[in-house]
């Protein structure tokens, strides 16, 4: 599950809130922070958050530093401050810390596309997580053609990257059917949409059914 406060409704107060629901579960938690800042990615880690999604990562440098936030030294510059996996482990987080928070940088530019090799070299990068739309602006496609031969090869480029560097490639999936495609080729994992896309799916339906249409157009499509 992804908690997006970068194009999300959410801010990080809402966390307080969402991130004890699923204290307790099998359910892995990662927030996409707002920007590749230290101060972002450390304050969610202190909250719960098992991983960081980080945006508009460009250079190994910019991969570096994100990767350097999630870590305690010596592996890192987090600052000692992790609130709520305290309350609920105590001391024995920080010594297991380092090796349980996971780093993904977003590949969506072209300059990132063309520094992929060292983002996905660089020592605590975890993963390569795609954002589709911004990948076709950065690439000068039509926003939402993901079957461009550019938009393909690069994607394709990203999943033999992450292979070479024996780290997980990961992909925003506007619906379940993209996502289903995107494991398909090779991602380790992938979102199914959004919570509005999933809540608008879900009434639309709704209202198909209690007017009729969908046995309308069950009808007409032979089934």
């Amino acid at each position: 599950m992804c908690f997006d406060l970068q194009h999300g409704l959410m801010d990080f107060s809402d966390l307080l809130t969402l991130l004890p629901v699923v204290t307790g579960t099998d359910i892995t938690v990662l927030v996409r922070v707002a920007a590749n800042q230290p101060d972002q990615i450390g304050r969610v880690l202190d909250i719960g958050a098992h991983g960081v999604i980080v945006p508009m990562v460009n250079t190994a440098e910019e991969a570096a530093a994100a990767a350097s936030a999630c870590r305690y030294p010596p592996a890192g510059s987090r600052s000692c401050g992790p609130m709520r996996p305290a309350m609920l482990e105590g001391l024995p987080y920080l010594a297991s810390a380092n090796d349980r928070v996971m780093c993904f940088p977003m590949i969506e530019t072209k300059e990132g596309l063309a520094n992929l090799e060292t983002i996905a070299a660089t020592e605590g990068v975890d993963g390569l997580f795609i954002g589709p739309m911004d990948l076709c602006f950065g690439l000068g496609i039509a926003p939402g053609d993901f079957a461009h031969p550019e938009f393909t090869q690069a994607v394709a480029n990203i999943l033999t990257a992450c292979t070479r560097a024996n780290i997980a490639p990961g992909m925003f999936g506007y619906n379940a059917s993209l996502a289903r495609a995107a494991i398909d080729q090779g991602f380790v994992f992938a979102s199914i949409g959004s919570d509005i896309s999933c809540f608008r799916a879900g009434l639309t339906e709704a209202m198909a059914i209690a007017s009729g249409l969908e046995e309308a157009t069950a009808q007409s499509a032979g089934y």
